[in-house]
């Protein structure tokens, strides 16, 4: 649901679950995941660890919370938990694209673009950004 609108259906609809499952099934032996449950209900998840990029750093892989469930403060658990597990590093990233309303999130949080680049999905261009912010032990 965060994509629908950016990117286009046909790309979202040819999402395989049989190829997700599988990468799942190896992030979670491999990384940290964060899961927020709601009257047992997975609503909300974080993953992060060493940048793919650039060692010195930490990233954020991936947070979600589901749309019927923001507003009530699990994004910003989930980041917090992650930041806890960063804090070797003094800065982290994330990449997120930039007509994601996410990127209200980050810049919340200190974030600030520094890198944005052209990617392609659906057939169409999208720009990603790349945010970098300190890492923190808690965030108010």
């Amino acid at each position: 649901e965060t994509y629908q609108g950016i990117i286009p259906d046909s790309y979202l609809a040819q999402l395989s679950y049989a190829k997700r499952t599988k990468q799942w099934e190896q992030a979670l032996v491999d990384q940290r995941v964060y899961v927020v449950e709601l009257e047992d209900e997975v609503v909300g998840f974080a993953q992060g660890g060493p940048n793919r990029r650039d060692a010195r750093e930490g990233e954020l892989y991936a947070i979600y919370v589901l749309r019927a469930s923001q507003g009530q403060g699990l994004g910003k658990a989930l980041f917090q938990r992650i930041i806890e597990d960063l804090a070797e590093y003094e800065a982290m990233q994330v990449s997120v694209l930039r007509d994601n309303p996410a990127c209200q999130f980050y810049e919340r949080f200190g974030g600030q673009v520094f890198e944005e680049s052209m990617i392609e999905r659906g057939g169409i261009e999208l720009v990603q950004r790349v945010y970098r912010m300190p890492v923190k032990r808690s965030f108010v």
